[in-house]
């Protein structure tokens, strides 16, 4: 007989612990994308572009080659309705196997992948970062135990601490003189942290031992999790592969930092609401009733926030590159406004992605992203010609196409219509053109009349965010369609802190 125990922790209500998730999870978003902006502006100072392209190089290699570490069983542990201790052991067996195995390959066979970036200054980077494998191997059970027992409050102070603290010697070490291996010490220190925080607080069943059986089970849900990792990595970094490869570490500097600050919002997402709604949906995986409410809602605030954010950024771009990285990365405006008009897509994307897998359809997700590699990949062999640029569009076009193929997908296992999901995004459709009308003709204005960028953002910036407001409170008043529902969550989050 086995042995088994009970891990599934099922919650008296999965809305109120994704409530709570999400209250944790926005805490933390706010202290580590604060810092996460103090990094980029300090180090866009301290570093040059081809510092940053030299550890982009490195930073590829080892995330594409990252997709593979467990092979998706760490999401199976979370997905799972029933969960024994074998499953668990036989999971942190693997992944030390695998994470160690890769540090090795990926130590031994660096100086051939620098050759082939074309970037031979990588060489080294690749390898130290080869310890990250090793290192999160140990830890990536007992971070997935987390996640499924949705303590969120302590994955927050975790993740908030082990970022600072590898912010910290990675700006330290920038403004020393260290060069690109700053923020190599950066993620390694981090790494550490977290790592061994997570280890302490969740610790998992310490086995090399795999138990066969234990491991098919994980694996029904784990391959098609692979193969989504890893196309979705390959297509997050093949552009840059593209790049690296046929323009030089400069030009894959600008490229790269023009993308990452783009990353911005789905970062938060998923640090605010994605890391929470992947448990919450799985939990609630044969309810479609409520699958679809929460498609639509999430949905509907995305593309509330998400859609005059970008039209604000779009038009602000030279300004926000200027502050965030300072002089001499003007190179980096153009290509930074064509991936702005993605921001909404790639968030839509990474949600109609969580729920369908949630929902166990697993494998029809990992068709799209494997279709999303092959266009990035395919697209910026083909658009690089156009240099940078070219690549930038020719990256939109893929998030585009797949973003409409995750939206669909959820949309099949939820049983939303697409009309309720377009009208959905309608309210955020409105106040990007409300922006745009207000912003562009009055940016333009300020910079005709020589006026600071930090002027000029702050006052477009401000001018934006006071219409939206405006325009949401007046919304919310009406209480029609999902404003009613939106004004009902912060009547409530008003109760709530004047309980406190």
């Amino acid at each position: 007989m086995s042995e088994s125990k009970d891990y599934s922790s099922t919650p008296p209500s999965v809305e109120q612990q994704t409530r709570r998730g999400v209250s944790w999870s926005f805490a933390g978003a706010v202290i580590t994308n604060g810092m996460r902006l103090v990094v980029v502006a300090v180090l866009g100072r301290a570093l040059t572009s081809t510092d940053f392209g030299i550890v982009a190089a490195a930073l590829s290699v080892n995330a594409i080659i990252y997709g593979i570490r467990d092979v998706g069983i760490g999401s199976a542990l979370v997905q799972r309705t029933e969960l024994e201790a074998g499953h668990i052991s036989t999971a942190f067996a693997l992944s030390t196997y695998l994470g160690f195995g890769l540090a090795t390959v990926l130590f031994i066979a660096a100086p051939w992948i620098g050759i082939a970036y074309g970037i031979t200054e990588s060489t080294d980077l690749i390898r130290a970062l080869a310890l990250f494998f090793a290192l999160r191997s140990v830890s990536s059970t007992s971070r997935m135990l987390a996640q499924r027992a949705m303590n969120f409050r302590r994955i927050t102070i975790i993740d908030a601490l082990s970022f600072s603290a590898g912010s910290t010697v990675s700006m330290v070490a920038a403004v020393a003189g260290a060069g690109p291996w700053s923020l190599v010490a950066g993620y390694l220190v981090e790494e550490v942290i977290a790592g061994t925080m997570y280890v302490w607080s969740h610790p998992p069943k310490f086995s090399l031992r795999i138990d066969t059986q234990r491991l098919r089970e994980l694996m029904q849900f784990g391959i098609g999790q692979t193969i989504i990792q890893s196309a979705n990595i390959v297509a997050t970094y093949g552009d840059n592969f593209v790049v690296g490869n046929a323009l030089g570490a400069r030009e894959l500097g600008y490229y790269t930092r023009a993308y990452d600050l783009i990353k911005f919002p789905s970062m938060v997402f998923d640090a605010i609401v994605g890391n929470v709604l992947f448990p919450a949906f799985s939990k609630l995986q044969h309810d479609r009733e409520k699958l679809a409410t929460g498609f639509r809602r999430v949905a509907f605030v995305n593309a509330l926030v998400l859609l005059p954010a970008s039209a604000a950024i779009i038009v602000l771009a030279p300004e926000a590159i200027r502050l965030l990285m300072g002089p001499g990365w003007e190179d980096a405006v153009l290509p930074f406004r064509v991936l702005a008009v993605t921001i909404l897509l790639r968030t839509n994307l990474k949600l109609g992605g969580i729920l369908a897998q949630a929902a166990g359809a697993v494998n029809a997700v990992a068709v799209a992203y494997v279709i999303y590699m092959l266009v990035v990949v395919g697209g910026a062999s083909f658009a690089i010609r156009w240099g940078v640029v070219g690549v930038a569009v020719s990256t939109a076009i893929a998030i585009t196409l797949v973003s409409i193929h995750c939206s669909y997908l959820a949309l099949q296992v939820s049983k939303l219509t697409l009309a309720s999901f377009l009208a959905a995004n309608g309210p955020g459709l409105v106040l990007a053109a409300i922006v745009t009308a207000m912003a562009w003709p009055l940016s333009s204005a300020m910079r005709s009349a020589d006026v600071h960028p930090s002027l000029i953002f702050a006052v477009v910036g401000g001018a934006a965010i006071a219409l939206c407001l405006i325009a949401v409170a007046v919304w919310v008043r009406s209480r029609r369609g999902d404003f009613e529902w939106l004004g009902g969550e912060l009547r409530r989050l008003r109760r709530t802190r004047g309980a406190r």
